[in-house]
């Protein structure tokens, strides 16, 4: 099973997924996505993100070698078919953030192969700037991402559960259920 985390930036998704690993590591396992934006401080190569260069990224989909990609907040985004094949070898369930085009793409484009669970995670717009502020995000980046708040938001009804990231002991434990209830 694939649980795709998807919402506006700095929702907090890959927290979310850093807590479900850290927490149950043996029943969670991870598909990062490949990426042209630069690490944000704490990240490292294959988690969240395989960094890329725009060169690299192109060719990685001129090869064919990507189930979805999407130009997003200035940097390439995409999902890679060997790294999903190989994550769900492990037979874990696996949880990937993506944003909300790339998740309804995906699910769609596996929907015949691979169970997809799509969860829409969400927080209000003045406590999504206060993250992306508390995050060192550019004001550039901070304008980008606060003008995109509807846009997401107007997908939130096309996911399978919808879960407001207040509390993040809450919303992992939402995910475990909606884990539980979908195995």
């Amino acid at each position: 099973m694939l649980i795709i985390l998807s919402g506006c930036a700095a929702v907090g998704k890959n927290t979310v997924i850093n807590t479900l690993l850290a927490e149950e590591g043996s029943r969670f396992g991870f598909m990062p996505t490949y990426t042209t934006r630069a690490p944000r401080p704490g990240e490292v190569e294959g988690f969240p993100y395989h960094y890329l260069t725009e060169e690299q990224f192109r060719q990685k989909i001129e090869d064919g070698e990507l189930y979805e990609h999407e130009h997003i907040h200035t940097s390439y985004y995409g999902s890679s078919r060997k790294l999903l094949a190989e994550a769900l070898e492990t037979g874990k369930i696996i949880i990937k953030d993506i944003d909300v085009k790339g998740a309804m793409n995906l699910k769609g484009l596996l929907a015949r192969d691979v169970k997809v669970v799509t969860v829409f995670l969400y927080i209000g717009k003045d406590e999504l700037e206060r993250r992306l502020r508390g995050r060192g995000d550019s004001e550039e980046q901070i304008r980008i991402r606060l003008g995109r708040y509807e846009e997401e938001m107007s997908y939130a009804e096309k996911f399978d559960y919808r879960v407001e990231n207040v509390l993040l002991e809450d919303t992992v434990r939402r995910i475990k259920e909606i884990a539980d209830a979908e195995k």
